[in-house]
């Protein structure tokens, strides 16, 4: 009787571990899927993000309160730092944070139209940019916007 029944409880567990490891390999091939199409939404996503950011970009006007200077990041980004922000195009209302206390732009030499330098761009200059829709901001007072959210600053 012993027998019969050790006999059953091996084959039960047999049958059990054999089923586990079974889950485990279908397990990671609906993981490896999910991870695939989960790619896939993501660059559909990017794809539609930037043609929606084309889209919607806002330009803004203001003067510049002092000096572009270089910063001491490892990107070596250039600070503008800009009062009297006036909206040319804001359809995404943006202006209000910048109104009051103006704003800082970190941008890099490439988004800086027209063959213009940091040098070129002193107190008192009127500038033009373009941020993309909905720009990556500080809470800080002035806010400063992301360089990667600039798409182009123009003296005017």
């Amino acid at each position: 009787m012993k027998k019969i029944v050790m006999t059953i409880v091996a084959v039960f567990t047999l049958i059990s571990l054999g089923a586990c490891t079974q889950n485990k390999k279908d397990s990671s091939k609906g993981s490896e899927e999910t991870s695939m199409s989960s790619k896939k939404d993501q660059t559909t996503n990017e794809t539609s993000n930037t043609k929606d950011q084309e889209k919607s970009q806002s330009v803004f006007t203001a003067v510049l309160v002092e000096d572009a200077k270089k910063n001491d990041t490892v990107d070596q980004s250039i600070r503008v730092v800009l009062k009297e922000v006036e909206a040319v195009e804001d359809p995404e209302k943006i202006s209000a944070m910048m109104k009051n206390d103006g704003v800082i732009l970190n941008v890099s030499k490439e988004q800086l139209a027209n063959g213009i330098t940091e040098n070129d761009l002193k107190t008192g200059d009127k500038i033009q940019f373009t941020l993309v829709g909905l720009p990556a901001m500080t809470m800080s007072i002035p806010p400063q916007v992301a360089g990667n959210s600039v798409v182009k600053v123009e003296k005017i």
